[in-house]
């Protein structure tokens, strides 16, 4: 995969130096466009070689999200440990019970798993007895739906994981808690705000 863009110049503005690119509207360079872009490019390039997964209900940024999980991309400890990156531990930076892989950061840890059983509850689908990546992000969990049923419930399972990992970085980075009544709220008006934008023959209140 290419992204190809071309610097048009480096001029000298007040003592700073100024990068200029094709690939951002106002010419100014910034990781985090790359970051988007790598990543956007990198899901088209992948859905024509191997299995996919998309929901149309949802955001991009959420199925990109996605797709890093079932790839094992999202830079939990574990991970960044095995990148050689030195970390004061490798345990989940929330709970403290357990090494924070992927499974552990957007499942099982104690403050994943309420929101979760929260969100069963609200479906009246009972207590959490089976959960894994597989079956939250894979449509192997449909509990016999119906094939829109199917969408929106994946809909849900994948804004729910987006915004436990959203909230998990916001604990990390800026010490915010995140409780188990404000996720379940947030994750219903998201998920409602997605699926209302993203399709005008589904009519859900």
């Amino acid at each position: 995969m290419q992204i190809r863009g071309r610097v048009r110049g480096i001029r000298s503005d007040r003592c700073r130096d100024v990068w200029f690119w094709k690939l951002a509207t106002n010419g100014k360079f910034k990781t985090k466009i790359l970051a988007r872009l790598i990543d956007e490019n990198t899901i088209m390039e992948n859905r024509f070689r191997e299995e996919t997964f998309k929901n149309n209900l949802v955001s991009g940024k959420v199925g990109i999200f996605i797709w890093r999980v079932l790839k094992n991309r999202l830079p939990t400890h574990i991970e960044l440990d095995k990148r050689g990156i030195d970390l004061d531990s490798v345990r989940c930076p929330l709970c403290d019970d357990g090494l924070e892989s992927i499974d552990h950061a957007l499942l099982f840890c104690k403050h994943s798993f309420e929101v979760w059983d929260r969100v069963y509850k609200w479906w009246n689908l009972g207590p959490v007895t089976r959960l894994s990546i597989n079956e939250a992000f894979r449509g192997e969990n449909n509990h016999s739906m119906s094939w829109v049923g199917c969408q929106i419930w994946q809909a849900l399972e994948w804004t729910c994981a987006y915004l436990i990992w959203k909230n998990r970085n916001s604990k990390v980075f800026s010490n915010k808690s995140w409780n188990g009544p404000m996720a379940l709220m947030e994750i219903q008006l998201k998920t409602f705000e997605w699926i209302t934008s993203h399709s005008n023959k589904l009519k859900i209140d």
